[in-house]
């Protein structure tokens, strides 16, 4: 009798001790897979200078630069301010257009414009490269509204402004992503047409590319 006995108390602390290092192996594979975020930005400020310019306007080209500082106010949700200046010059189309063929365009030309935004990045992925390189991206939305300081050939002046896009910023450390951004802005302009005093909707498409640097320390 005592054989059998012992045999059954052996078992079963045998199996114990097994099923006890069950949940530490599953918390092991569970651990192992979860990737650090390289980047918080959780209650840090991020300074964006860049470089724009606009994209599918047949007649003015537009370059410049600005900057943005956006207050994270938690991951994925951000507010804060836009600050940029253009210079336009004609195309070929347009220079065409009004000297051989008389053809009447309003033109508008932005100067530059002071931006309240808004910002929420509702995508965060990471891709794997050769060299078992990881690169982490956030994809964002923002939308925002200011003044535009904009002329044309017969009027200038500071007019409200809208502005909006979507973007892609892929992390490069702790404290830097570069960021690309497609928009529109779009601005009530001031047109003299045929004599008269006219209210209009005018804008353009516009790319942004800039390196984002984030201040303070995040979560």
């Amino acid at each position: 009798m005592r054989l059998p006995l012992l045999c059954v108390i052996l078992s079963s602390v045998l199996s114990g001790a097994a099923r006890a290092q069950q949940p530490d192996e599953a918390s092991g594979d569970t651990i192992s897979a979860v990737q650090k975020r390289p980047l918080r930005q959780a209650h840090r400020l991020e300074l964006l200078p860049y470089g724009a310019m606009s994209i599918a306007d047949p007649y003015l080209q537009r370059w410049g630069g600005g900057l943005r500082a956006m207050m994270h106010l938690r991951e994925g949700l951000s507010v804060g301010l836009d600050v940029s200046g253009l210079s336009t010059w004609q195309t070929e189309e347009l220079v065409i257009a009004k000297r051989e063929l008389h053809a009447r365009i309003l033109d508008s030309r932005e100067r530059g414009a002071l931006m309240a935004l808004a910002s929420i990045a509702p995508l965060y992925g990471k891709v794997a490269l050769p060299g078992d390189a990881i690169v982490h991206f956030e994809t964002f939305l923002d939308a925002g509204l200011g003044a535009a300081l904009t002329e044309t050939d017969a009027t200038h002046g500071v007019r409200p402004a809208l502005t909006g896009g979507i973007g892609q910023r892929i992390f490069l450390g702790d404290a830097f992503a570069l960021t690309a951004r497609v928009g529109g802005n779009l601005y009530a302009e001031h047109l003299v047409v045929d004599g008269r005093s006219q209210t209009k909707a005018m804008g353009f498409w516009n790319l942004l590319l800039g390196v984002s640097f984030y201040l303070g320390g995040g979560r």
